[in-house]
């Protein structure tokens, strides 16, 4: 019965304040969302940023929430978010400066 059970790994310090920072992203992406004042034009090109924005909160939080001994996987996750807000950065600019 005892060697079922695996010890419990000590959630760091700086993992913690990562939980924190994205449970704010994802809360600020959906904030962006329901903001009208973004560059949404007309169709589907308008939406891209927001889904950019929002994928780059979620998958942030999702690699803070993953398990800490889970580094692979949160790592792969961080930067699948830094390319998403990458994205994001680059559609906005492009939709800012669009006519």
């Amino acid at each position: 019965m005892e060697k079922n059970k695996k010890e419990q790994v000590e959630v760091s310090t700086g993992l913690k304040v990562c939980r924190v920072i994205g449970v704010v992203l994802v809360v600020a992406a959906i904030a962006y969302l329901v903001w009208r004042g973004d560059f949404d034009h007309k169709g589907v090109v308008g939406y891209i940023d927001d889904f950019m924005i929002f994928m780059a909160a979620f998958t942030f939080a999702h690699g803070s929430f993953q398990k800490p001994e889970r580094r692979y996987i949160r790592r792969q996750l961080y930067m699948l978010s830094s390319l998403f807000a990458l994205l994001a950065l680059c559609w906005v600019l492009m939709l800012a400066f669009m006519k």
